[in-house]
């Protein structure tokens, strides 16, 4: 196929209750809105049938392809695994259990020509229990305060050219903190970051792992290594000048 204006990638880890329907109904609406378009499956390490469904998916479709990891490297090292493949113009990462208004793909695309990464803020969070909105404002208020960032959410759906994410290194995929990471070096670099609000939508099957304690240690620790790296090089810089 021709090179595709944008590449959707769907990391998938024990999705095999909605993979098939999830890819369909991206592949129907990207049909609907007249993208060229590819999609990228991630098989992260699955144990059930994810494995086979993706690749029967991609036999039915030659504008989808697969990737399969050998052990789980969690949703960061699926989108390192898809960033490294793509080959269209933009990325964006569509969770397998479609947590995004597919309608919603739209205002991403509307945005792009004013922007090098459009952010994706949610509208809501009525699924989430108060220890998740709890842990998700503190992300949010630290990651302004120690960075700068002025957006308002760092770790829901964004869409990046694919040039950006070329010269950007992402040190931290085994954490949550990578989707902040790709930001704040974006605009360190002097990108474009357009905030578009979309709609949530909940997850219709499968679990969601993003409130594991590990999980966050690790983003936590992992945020506060990057700040103290910056801070460090910052004050090199005024000791030499």
């Amino acid at each position: 196929m021709n090179q595709p204006i944008l590449s959707v990638l769907v990391p998938a880890y024990n999705e095999e209750a909605g993979l098939g329907r999830s890819v369909e109904l991206i592949l129907a609406k990207l049909a609907e809105l007249g993208v060229s378009a590819e999609v990228l499956i991630v098989d992260d390490g699955s144990r059930d049938r994810t494995p086979a469904i993706a690749d029967e998916v991609a036999a039915r479709h030659p504008q989808v392809r697969v990737f399969h990891h050998p052990a789980n490297r969690g949703i960061g090292g699926g989108f390192v695994t898809g960033a490294a493949q793509a080959r269209g113009e933009w990325l964006i990462l569509i969770p397998a259990d479609l947590a995004l208004d597919l309608d919603e793909l739209r205002k991403y695309l509307d945005a792009a020509p004013l922007a090098d990464v459009v952010v994706g803020a949610r509208s809501d969070r009525r699924d989430y229990s108060a220890f998740r909105l709890f842990v998700a404002w503190v992300n949010i208020r630290l990651i302004q305060l120690l960075f700068g960032m002025k957006l308002r959410q760092f770790n829901y759906i964004s869409m990046y050219r694919t040039e950006v994410l070329r010269r950007i290194e992402i040190e931290y995929w085994r954490s949550a903190f990578f989707h902040a990471e790709i930001l704040i070096k974006a605009a360190r670099l002097g990108y474009r970051l357009v905030e578009v609000e979309v709609c949530y939508a909940p997850r219709a099957s499968g679990r969601a792992t993003g409130a594991r304690p590990q999980l966050i240690a690790r983003t936590v620790g992992d945020m506060l290594r990057y700040w103290r790296r910056c801070w460090f090089a910052a004050e090199d810089r005024k000791a030499t000048n």
